[in-house]
């Protein structure tokens, strides 16, 4: 009976959240008892601030960008000078944290969640979370080539090995492969980096987990998972998560372990219950709370927590329970949501989250499971490669003759992650007809050019809108940007050797009493090339009245004068008029003209 007895009490101690004082550390240097406290100042701390401290005996710790504070042990007499500064905005306890699992204790929350229904075309692939714990078993087979690195903020250094077991658990619960071995997690190609904060008893320090923030923050993570807490809030710590959150980072955290059996009160810890977090409850099997799991109108959604089998130290596995269990299961479904959509920010992927979790207990929301159990396979569901289709480019002819077959060619490009086979069809919008249709697969990142032929036999004179999509044989599409059109013009005859005036440019000629005008006119082809050899016929009006023609040089240039006029009076206004052009096997096309007369007066 009485090993019962001490079974359960331990039991108790671990499905508790407590916070011990960190003081009472003796200061080496000083001699003096010093104790662990973080100010918090009102703006960015300076070189005075620090010669405050060392001024008061104390030391510094951290020096932090993510909150305006230190972390600092200094002697207990000098606090209250310290919080009589004008520049400082709080002291607070450097409070111990801990690890919220509740016992060692068969695997099915990753099952549960449905994240293995998603796994066929997402993996979380390329998403980075952060697990501030106790470290991370790098070496794991399970976890190995998914580890990216980390920092160890408990002993100082570039190796954040997991001494504790607990912070392996969990990351193997977000991301252990998929290796035809041991578990698989719940994103099995997510990028795991480890931020250790607690140490081989679970425990540490509220001033490392804020290292932890900014060190996930300074390093690009787009998750923080945080299956640790408190039972007592902290600035410090409440800053660094609105700060990571505000940066673009979905911070999720262990709601705790203080519930009771009649799930009642409001008990959900820190740094859980800040705004900027998801806070998350645990449930069981039977997609009940577990008894222990904390309550309050803080729970934001609910996971697996019960007897979850995950990886663990020296490359081992284990059963365990608490909310430690559940936070890395929407931790994992975020990294999903962030590789089903990569265009959303932060906020966007919580909302997901909650709009499509499984409802459980009372209706809506509750204070037990929030908006309920994170449903992986609804939140997560858009295969990755929706967006990724983009036709790039129609390249056609701009003008034919009714009766000709004319290439088309159609560029497409598959801008997603994996291959995938497309239909792409062409259609004349203009006659309603499809023009072709065809089957391309391309890889992922690959372009390709098809060419369809388009009879024009039938085609009806004028303008014709060719538009061309790309739809994937399977899935969805996106018509934003899967389509492009290009304009042909369709002729009864054929356009080439088509001719028009370019220019008239007017000058005069004077010879003593006598004045000419000259016309200098200039005829082009269709794509605005000098046409040499065209007769151009025209007439002047006017200070005189006679008719004129030339044929155009090399330039597609001719000079044509007026007959002269003696002593011209002012304001007389010689104009030149172009009647025709004609040209041997050309057609004078005098709807492009640009101009057909020119006048210029007598000065």
């Amino acid at each position: 009976m009485k090993k019962i007895i001490g079974i359960i009490m331990v039991l108790l101690m671990l499905m508790s959240v407590t916070v011990a004082l960190a003081g009472n550390a003796k200061d080496t240097q000083t001699g003096g008892e010093n104790v662990k406290v973080i100010i918090g100042y009102v703006d960015k701390p300076n070189q005075a601030d620090e010669d405050v401290i060392r001024g008061n005996g104390g030391k510094t710790k951290y020096t932090y960008n993510i909150i305006n504070a230190k972390a600092v042990e200094i002697p207990e007499q000098a606090i209250d000078r310290i919080k009589n500064n004008p520049r400082v905005a709080y002291v607070e306890e450097d409070a111990e944290v801990y690890a919220l699992d509740a016992e060692l204790d068969s695997s099915w929350g990753v099952k549960r969640i449905g994240a293995g229904v998603v796994h066929g075309y997402n993996t979380g692939a390329g998403v980075n979370v952060a697990i501030i714990d106790t470290g991370i078993d790098y070496t794991h087979p399970d976890l190995n080539d998914n580890y990216r690195g980390g920092y160890d903020f408990v002993n100082s250094d570039y190796d954040p090995m997991d001494d504790a077991g607990h912070g392996t658990h969990c990351a193997g619960i977000v991301a252990a492969e998929d290796n035809n071995e041991g578990v698989v997690g719940v994103a099995p190609e997510a990028n795991l980096y480890a931020a250790k904060v607690l140490d081989d008893t679970g425990s540490g320090y509220t001033s490392d987990v804020v290292a932890g923030i900014q060190w996930s923050m300074d390093n690009g993570m787009q998750i923080i998972s945080m299956s640790l807490g408190s039972n007592s809030p902290s600035e410090a710590i409440e800053g660094a998560c609105n700060n990571a959150y505000n940066s673009g980072i979905v911070v999720v955290a262990s709601a705790g372990n203080s519930g009771n059996l009649p799930g009642r009160g409001d008990n959900v810890g820190y740094p859980a219950a800040y705004s900027s977090v998801i806070a998350v409850a645990a449930t069981d099997s039977n997609d009940k709370r577990a008894r222990w799991s904390s309550t309050g109108p803080d729970v934001e959604l609910a996971a697996p927590g019960v007897s979850i089998y995950s990886t663990y130290m020296d490359g081992g596995y284990a059963y365990m329970s608490g909310t430690s269990m559940a936070c890395p299961h929407v931790a994992g479904t975020a990294a999903l949501v962030m590789a089903a959509y990569p265009e959303w920010n932060n906020s966007q992927v919580r909302q997901q989250m909650q709009d499509t979790a499984e409802d459980l207990g009372t209706a809506g929301f509750d204070y037990w499971y929030g908006y309920g159990l994170v449903d992986a396979d609804e939140a997560a569901s858009q295969p990755m490669d929706v967006h990724d289709i983009a036709v790039m480019s129609i390249v056609a002819p701009s003008c034919v003759v009714e009766g000709d077959l004319v290439s088309v060619g159609v560029s497409v490009t598959n801008e997603g992650k994996y291959d995938e086979t497309f239909t792409l069809t062409l259609t004349d919008t203009t006659d309603a007809k499809v023009i072709g249709s065809e089957q391309v697969t391309l890889v992922a990142e690959a372009s390709t050019t098809l060419t369809f032929s388009w009879n024009t036999t039938d085609a009806t004179h004028g303008d014709h809108v060719l538009n061309a999509t790309a739809s994937v044989v399977s899935g969805e599409t996106d018509t934003a940007d899967n389509s492009m059109t290009g304009t042909v013009t369709v002729v009864e005859e054929a356009p080439a050797n088509r001719m028009h005036i370019a220019s008239i440019e007017m000058s005069f000629k004077t010879a003593g009493p006598n004045r000419n005008a000259i016309a200098l006119v200039t005829i082009v082809d269709a794509a605005d090339e000098p046409v040499e050899g065209a007769t151009v016929y025209g007439t002047w009006s006017g200070a005189t009245s006679d008719t004129d023609s030339g044929l155009t040089d090399a330039s597609g240039e001719v000079s044509l004068k007026s007959n002269k006029v003696k002593n011209a009076p002012g304001e007389t206004t010689f104009t030149f008029t172009v009647d025709d052009v004609s040209l041997t096997g050309w057609d004078y096309d005098s709807a492009a003209n640009v101009k057909t007369s020119g006048s210029i007066n007598v000065p």
